[in-house]
């Protein structure tokens, strides 16, 4: 992920480009902590550009939406991009934070109205360049796949009973990828992945069944990105505690704002 900084007098603009996963959390956590410390308070978080975000980072930016608040200060969205739209609507959180179609409309909020003018946000000093994911490795169950290679996607967020990920299918000129097409309703699947935020390197290997596919597009920003929801079937007691435990950290980052 990229994060680009600039300030109008009081105003913090931070502007996200990439992936904000559970690898570049700590490092941005730092940096947001200690500006709020050094006494930043009215900040603008400019959104077009991320891609994607994990329940992790979503959770941080929760708790920390509630912590400026309590300090008399304020975090606003500025033009979210449309799958962090949806991802606050999925979750049920898109009446927590105030969003904005524009960074200009963010920080006229904090200027009460006071024009502005058009601000450039193309160019500035960056903060940080990080690169991250949190991977998962799947392959279709049963003998006749045995020897296949792992695929690789990504977690967008876990359940007590499955779990939702992204692939990017990368099929050659002129034919089908394989994996995406068996991605469907109903087929039976075995994943691998370590969980490294809400619960410590915690490594989970389980089989599951897929319950939902969907295939965004370039309307979405994301053209031939597939999303999988998996429920699982098989899963051990101590798997099956740590999902739970995550679970009810999710649960509490909703709590945060109520």
């Amino acid at each position: 992920m990229k994060l680009e900084k600039r300030r109008y007098d009081d105003v913090v603009i931070l502007k996200f480009t990439g992936e904000f996963d559970a690898f570049n959390l700590p490092t941005f956590s730092q940096k947001i902590d200690a500006m709020i410390e050094a006494g930043d308070r009215q900040l603008v978080l400019d959104l077009h550009a991320l891609k994607f975000i994990n329940s992790a980072a979503l959770g941080y930016l929760i708790k920390t939406n509630k912590r400026i608040r309590e300090i008399g200060g304020e975090m606003l969205l500025a033009r979210p991009s449309r799958f962090i739209q949806k991802t606050l609507v999925t979750l049920g959180l898109d009446g927590v934070f105030t969003a904005y179609q524009s960074v200009e409309d963010a920080i006229m909020h904090f200027k009460k109205g006071e024009q502005i003018g058009k601000i450039d946000l193309d160019s500035s000093d960056f903060d940080e360049s990080l690169t991250g994911s949190v991977p998962i490795l799947f392959r279709e169950e049963g003998k006749a796949h045995d020897q296949d290679p792992n695929q690789v996607g990504r977690i967008v967020t876990l359940y007590d009973d499955g779990l939702l990920f992204r692939y990017e299918p990368t099929p050659k000129p002129g034919h089908k990828d394989p994996i995406d097409a068996a991605l469907m309703t109903g087929s039976k699947w075995k994943v691998k992945f370590r969980q490294p935020f809400a619960i410590k390197d915690h490594y989970f290997e389980m089989s599951g069944t897929v319950t939902q596919v969907t295939r965004l597009g370039a309307a979405e920003g994301q053209d031939g990105v597939v999303t999988v929801r998996i429920r699982y079937d098989r899963i051990k007691d101590e798997d099956r505690k740590h999902l739970q435990q995550f679970v009810r950290d999710l649960e509490s980052w909703k709590t945060e704002v109520k």
